[in-house]
């Protein structure tokens, strides 16, 4: 809560100290900045709600496991995995959430000989 209350006071101060007014800026500057916005902000709140409906609301139907567990899938994607917008329809595949703020984790990936395999991870950084 106390996190929140930061935010929304810093937020607060630095649109009071905004010196551009909405009446100053045309209706293509206004496209434009919000174009931008856009571009910018999409990748990390998606992201969110990936990793939100994957790691941390249980009662999603696209739930996998908690922070910090390992899920290994032992199915195929179909079209009713809706969480993320194109998966492999023919990738066995594991997911892990991890919350990194207290300690590190290490992954130790087995070699499988002459199978591909390619562990993959994306940031976000909030």
């Amino acid at each position: 809560m106390k996190t929140k209350t930061v935010l929304v006071t810093a937020l607060a101060a630095v649109l009071a100290f905004t010196t551009i007014r909405a009446a100053d800026i045309s209706p293509a500057e206004a496209r434009a900045i919000a174009k931008e916005a856009y571009i910018y902000g999409f990748p990390l709140v998606d992201n969110y709600r990936i990793q939100y409906s994957y790691f941390q609301d249980k009662q999603n139907p696209e739930f996998k496991a908690p922070w910090n567990e390992i899920k290994n899938i032992p199915r195929v994607y179909t079209p009713a995995d809706t969480a993320i917008q194109s998966p492999n329809s023919d990738t066995p595949y594991s997911f892990v959430g991890m919350d990194l703020r207290a300690e590190p984790l290490v992954l130790t990936v087995p070699v499988i000989g002459a199978l591909f395999q390619r562990p993959a991870h994306r940031r976000l950084h909030l």
